[in-house]
């Protein structure tokens, strides 16, 4: 069955429950002070029966300016709107207020209902139904059906309840994937022998019983015990269903109104929000930059403070680019209506639209921040995977899906076409970056090294850990995985090159000057010169002022296999090195150290050293007294 919800808007006490009453044959007025007082102050719930194959879900929501937040909390999650104007008294205050509220939700059909019929002549309802015809003209709700009712006498409610009907034969714009499932809290409750129980209009998925939920934005978990819709018991419910949702492992003071229940990392919990934000025409207030508001979106309501990020003032009529900083956490999803209403007094004066629910603090007046915004508001889906695959963070695809607000699937699909078609470069690990971002990598690092070999002309290469440090701080990338994901890329693609312990630019080769080499060579020769009376590392350093120039020339001497180091110390010449092997092998076992000082025929301080070395390379091994040479001669 095909599952509609339809709300009612309209002034205080214009018919809106006895409307609803009427069409459905349910008073959704269930609270004692709303029976004694005659008004609607909570929201009320119903569903109109019929037997064209539709589950309509009616929300009544309060017309008392008073209880404007309470019709807040239900409205944002309709199809249509049935609008209630009495022709006793016409448009007054809250038609006003509770029509720019439908408006800037993006609520975008409707009917009119001139109730009260009764009460009036011939004459004035005519004169009525002009006024109320002029008044939505320019809306979406010109041209559509105006239908004069009596909920009292029962004149054209048939009439009105086909035009509903035929409403309902209109294409479904939820989402009805269970990855996506999401209901926004807006009645919490216990029942003796059940637990804790909660309401609301099923947005988008659906969920069955034995589902594992999670209530945000505090993250509590639980599981699905029992599903009702429209009183009835189901195994599922889908989007575009008032629902009740039996929960466990979870206690009714752990709920409030204005949680999301949803599945895990369905909705994002944040404390910022890039939107696009509008003032209502008739508003007689404006939006000064880091103004204080309510701010009502699905059933939650949150103080937070707007920063308007290309002007200071937002006046009525206007729309801006600002960004919603929350004084406490709510769930939302990109493209979630709002609106906001003034700090104090709390007067309704406008609205907007979500952009980005997992945003960057922003600066204002920034022409990349603006433009940003442009593609949040006017791109497609890849245009806007490709701009945040080039902003700060390094997400994956299922990042990108949940801060888009679609299917995983959709957005890995997105992503590996954009990665094809050289928009998006992927790291082993899976997270995606732009061409963009990409490019101000290779800057970053060819800036990196190039400042490195300033100061080490001689060396090979970075020192991979230093490399990494300052990638870390520069991009901010504290998982590690990321950072060698990151590394392994560039070398893949020939930024960068592996030299062992260093990375160098891809095609990097040392150049030295003639100094260079000639100190190069006097180095080579002065240990072929001390033979086994070794060098001390500090008569090699001796050689030039610049330990950096000397230390590089050493590590090539050694790649060459001219020298090799034998510790910390001491390097020693590859040639007096075999004769070091040859004297150790030519005794077999159990040789003692004066025994090789003596064969070498150097001092005792060097034989030790050297035989050290033997031990450390596997050619010796040191029995406590003597040692045994484990090579042949």
């Amino acid at each position: 069955m095909k599952n509609i919800i339809i709300g009612t808007a309209g002034h205080v006490d214009h018919g809106k429950t006895l409307l609803i009453k009427a069409l459905s044959g349910i008073d959704t007025d269930r609270l004692v002070e709303e029976k004694k007082r005659g008004i609607t102050i909570e929201l009320g719930f119903a569903h109109i029966p019929n037997d064209d194959g539709y589950n309509i879900g009616v929300i009544d929501v309060p017309g008392h300016e008073k209880f404007i937040k309470n019709m807040l909390a239900g409205i944002g999650g309709i199809d249509f709107v049935v609008f209630v104007v009495a022709a006793d008294e016409g448009i007054m205050p809250q038609t006003r207020e509770h029509f720019e509220i439908l408006q800037a939700l993006g609520i975008d059909d409707g009917i009119v209902a001139v109730t009260k019929t009764d009460m009036v002549d011939e004459e004035w309802l005519e004169m009525l139904l002009e006024e109320v015809e002029d008044y939505f003209k320019g809306s979406f709700l010109e041209g559509k059906p105006i239908i004069p009712v009596s909920a009292k006498t029962g004149d054209n409610i048939p009439e009105l309840k086909a035009e509903i009907i035929r409403k309902c034969d209109r294409e479904n714009k939820r989402l009805e994937d269970k990855e996506l499932f999401r209901l926004p809290v807006d009645r919490v409750f216990s029942m003796q022998g059940f637990g804790t129980v909660v309401t609301g209009t099923l947005m988008d998925g659906v969920c069955n019983v034995g589902d594992d939920v999670v209530l945000y934005p505090s993250g509590a978990k639980a599981k699905i015990r029992g599903i009702q819709t429209y009183g009835k018991d189901t195994d599922m419910a889908v989007a575009g269903q008032r629902t009740a949702i039996n929960l466990s492992n979870i206690k009714k003071e752990e709920v409030e109104r204005g949680d999301i229940l949803a599945m895990e990392n369905a909705v994002v919990s944040t404390n910022m929000l890039d939107v696009s934000l509008k003032v209502f025409n008739s508003s007689d207030r404006v939006i000064l930059n880091n103004s204080r508001v309510h701010l009502y979106a699905g059933s939650k309501e949150a103080l937070c403070k707007v920063i308007l990020l290309d002007r200071d003032v937002l006046g009525a009529g206007e729309t801006c680019c600002a960004q919603l900083r929350l004084e406490e956490p709510i769930a939302l999803r990109r493209g979630d209506r709002f609106i906001v209403r003034f700090y104090s007094p709390i007067i309704t004066i406008g609205g907007g639209q979500v952009l980005d629910a997992m945003p960057d603090k922003h600066k204002r007046n920034r022409q990349d921040v603006l433009d940003a915004f442009k593609i949040l508001e006017k791109g497609t889906v890849p245009e806007i995977i490709e701009m945040k695959a080039s902003q700060r963070k390094f997400p994956d695809s299922d990042e990108l899906a949940l801060e888009l607000g679609i299917l995983r699937a959709d957005s890995a699909a997105i992503v590996k076409e954009e990665v094809a078609d050289g928009r998006l470069a992927m790291l082993s690990n899976g997270a995606v970056l732009g061409m963009e971002k990409l490019e101000r990598l290779k800057q970053n690092i060819e800036y990196i090294i190039n400042k490195y070999h300033e100061s080490n002309p001689l060396a090979d290469g970075i020192p991979k850990q230093e490399l990494l440090s300052k990638l870390r701080e520069s991009f901010h990338i504290e998982d590690e995985k990321l950072l060698a994901s990151l590394v392994t890329y560039l070398m893949e693609s020939g930024v960068i090159a592996d030299k062992g312990k260093n990375i160098a630019l891809a095609g990097f080769v040392v150049k030295h000057t003639a100094e260079q080499e000639a100190l190069k060579e006097k180095l080579a020769e002065m240990y072929r010169n001390a033979g086994i009376e070794l060098v001390k590392n500090d008569e090699a350093f001796a050689l030039h002022k610049d330990k950096n120039i000397v230390a590089p020339l050493l590590a090539e001497l050694v790649e060459e296999s001219i020298i090799r180091k034998i510790d910390s110390a001491y390097y020693i010449s590859v040639d007096a090195w075999n004769k070091c092997m040859d004297a150790a092998a030519s005794f077999g076992a159990d040789f003692t150290l004066a025994e090789y000082r003596d064969k070498l025929g150097t001092s005792r301080k060097y034989a030790e050293i050297i035989l050290a070395a033997l031990d450390k390379a596997g050619i010796t091994r040191f029995n406590g007294k003597t040692r045994t040479a484990l090579i042949a001669r």
